[in-house]
């Protein structure tokens, strides 16, 4: 029996390495986990770019349709490139997602109620009840924009708030704070003017669209306020691209499952012969 070979066995099997997760690159080409990885921070670098256009654009009227439509494809681009920038960014992505919905059917519902509200108005014969029933749906959207920019909002800050320094982080919490801000002085200043205009229009007995058409123009100018929001968030990702752009993040990272060095471990004396 050869016990020297059985014990130099056992020592080679307990030192092996694991087999590496990813094939070793061709010479000459990168690796897959390295073309993966590269094509992840393409991504995220094209995603954000088109956000920060989409964002510059959105508030405009007519042309704010393909600003929304570029906000959606980086979106996209932002998220499917997620991983190549840590678990962090990851997850708060994920979670910027599920808030996005939440303020999608917040809208929805909201929405749905102002129909009810307005459909139930109609059916009114009293014109008093009328203009309090349309002025009560009208708050009641006003209130639920204000809900959902709550939440959309905070989904805005995460989704690139990983990838931000501290300036970008406070240019993000204030485009949420400025967002919100304006909310609450639109309801605020339009609030007390909708029953007052809606009575305006259904006195006579006939139907008088001047006074709506004048509440509609003065929320269309308290409207253009969200320029401001949207230019410190564009600013936020701005910086995110700059640094993505220009290779500062995401770091350096060795691929799963590969050894931190390919240098062997150094050996000890020799033992006498």
């Amino acid at each position: 029996m050869n016990c020297g070979s059985a014990l130099s066995a056992g020592a080679g099997g307990a030192s092996a390495a694991a087999a590496p997760m990813y094939p070793p690159a061709m010479p000459g080409l990168p690796s897959a986990w390295d073309a993966d990885r590269r094509k992840q921070i393409d991504r995220t670098k094209t995603g954000l770019l088109l956000l920060l256009i989409g964002g510059l654009i959105s508030w405009i009227p007519i042309v704010g349709i393909l600003g929304g439509l570029l906000l959606l494809i980086g979106a996209i681009l932002v998220i499917l490139g997620r991983k190549a920038f840590g678990s962090t960014h990851a997850r708060n992505v994920v979670i910027a997602i599920v808030l996005f919905f939440v303020g999608i059917i917040i809208g929805i519902i909201t929405g749905v109620l102002f129909a009810a509200a307005v459909f139930s108005a109609i059916a009114s014969q009293n014109q008093a009840a009328l203009g309090a029933a349309l002025a009560s749906a009208f708050n009641t959207i006003l209130i639920g924009a204000i809900i959902a920019a709550v939440v959309g909002g905070i989904a805005s800050v995460l989704f690139t708030y990983a990838l931000q320094k501290q300036t970008g982080k406070m240019l993000l919490w204030a485009g949420y704070v400025a967002n919100l801000a304006i909310s609450i002085a639109i309801l605020a200043i339009i609030g007390p003017l909708v029953s007052n205009a809606i009575n305006q229009a259904t006195s006579g007995g006939t139907y008088n669209p001047a006074p709506i058409n004048a509440l509609q123009g003065q929320l269309n100018g308290l409207g253009y306020l969200s320029v401001i929001p949207a230019l410190l968030f564009a600013a936020a990702t701005y910086l995110a691209w700059s640094r993505v752009s220009h290779g500062e993040i995401p770091p350096p990272t060795t691929p799963p499952g590969m050894p931190m060095s390919t240098m062997p471990p150094p050996s000890g004396p020799s033992p006498p012969r």
